[in-house]
């Protein structure tokens, strides 16, 4: 009878562990609100259909929520003559994403 191997010790598995991270570990990025709003413009204005689209004011948090953020992931945008149900996709990804990566100053 053999013993079982550890999966973490199998040289012939496709993933040992290493490849992902605690969030936790990952520090956001602190930019002023100009710059906080000239990415997210940015980041909005990358997806099919949104490059008219602007964000123009994020609304600070008293203190980071649970997740380490520091601004409400509201925005209020100036959507260029760009329908709702064209930038609603890219809005909700796009603040999901700028949350986990920047923090205001």
């Amino acid at each position: 009878m053999s013993v079982p191997l550890d999966p973490h010790d199998d040289p012939e598995a496709t993933f040992n562990g290493d490849v992902f991270f605690d969030a936790a570990d990952v520090q956001r990025q602190v930019v002023s609100r100009l710059e906080l709003l000239a990415r997210l413009s940015r980041l909005m204005q990358s997806y099919e259909g949104c490059e008219h689209v602007r964000v123009i004011d994020v609304t600070p948090l008293d203190r980071p929520d649970e997740a380490g953020c520091n601004w409400a992931s509201s925005l209020v945008l100036a959507p260029g003559g760009v329908e709702p149900e064209v930038y609603v996709l890219a809005y909700a990804q796009a603040v999901a994403t700028a949350r986990e990566s920047w923090n205001l100053e």
